[in-house]
């Protein structure tokens, strides 16, 4: 076989591999690095409430006893919803595509679940655990808790609608959990609002806008294009390094001490190239 043509079918070979890797992660391996997470968060959340250290609004006391904002990621409830078989489900702040793939994001610019006003909470339908896959399947009347620093609110379903038609309020109080339509090709979202029939808990109010990134259907460009370009340049040179290194020196040797390098620059380029597609997703 001529040197190009061997290089060429190369070449495609490992687009087809990385190709069909990136499918198995998004689908398998993703669903493992969010449940890490999860019981990472959900163990120090524990510790929080109590503390009484949890966040109760926008910001929280640093250790200097200022208030800063509550961190991109950092956890701020836990959700409940036995019908869909979610328990102990760790909702974090954000809702941008890197935050989503922790678990299902509060929507900053909303307040938190039990207090006064509307509380939004997206969810992803089809990777990282997609813990809002069977979002639709609620039925009118069913109850679910939410647990924060302020302690456990109590919501009903109450209605249904999209990113288009929103569901009806029935209530000033409520929760809405929202997610992308289809687990195969989804181009707006679905919502289920929920309205809150526990006693409300304090707004402390102040809660900031959201960014572009943040909102439904919405891709997390922005913050992952540049490391992703990093990860990438690094992954392609160490697979030259691999290359080279197994034409001059013995094959298998390199390749066993070369793979652990690959799979974890191929792992980071994953991770950012996820943050691409839509939140929800």
């Amino acid at each position: 076989m001529p040197r190009v043509l061997r290089a060429t079918v190369g070449v495609l070979m490992i687009a087809i591999l990385f190709g069909v890797g990136f499918f198995v992660y998004l689908y398998g391996f993703s669903r493992i690095s969010e449940s890490r997470a999860q019981a990472t968060m959900f163990k120090n959340f524990v510790g929080q409430l109590a503390q009484a250290t949890a966040p109760v609004g926008p910001t929280v006391p640093n250790a200097a006893g200022v208030a800063v904002p509550v961190a991109a990621g950092a956890p701020v409830a836990v959700l409940n919803i036995p019908q869909l078989g979610l328990r102990d489900v760790v909702v974090v702040n954000g809702t941008t595509s890197r935050n989503l793939a922790l678990g299902p994001g509060h929507v900053p610019a909303s307040v938190l679940p039990g207090q006064p006003g509307v509380s939004v909470i997206y969810g992803k339908v089809a990777t990282f655990g997609a813990p809002f896959a069977h979002l639709m399947q609620l039925n009118r009347g069913d109850r679910f808790t939410v647990t924060t620093g302020q302690g456990t609110a109590t919501y009903q379903v109450q209605s249904f609608g999209t990113s288009s038609t929103p569901a009806p309020a029935d209530s000033a109080n409520r929760l809405i959990l929202e997610t992308a339509s289809s687990s195969f090709a989804p181009a707006y979202a679905v919502q289920v609002s929920a309205d809150l029939v526990s006693a409300p808990r304090p707004n402390p109010g102040d809660w900031p806008a959201i960014t572009a990134q943040e909102v439904d259907m919405a891709s997390d460009s922005a913050d992952s294009l540049v490391p992703l370009t990093l990860w990438s340049q690094a992954l392609l040179i160490a697979v030259i390094i691999a290359t080279v290194a197994a034409n001059r020196w013995s094959r298998w040797p390199t390749y066993l001490c070369m793979a652990p390098v690959v799979l974890a620059l191929t792992w980071c380029v994953y991770e950012n190239l996820a943050c691409l597609l839509p939140n929800l997703y």
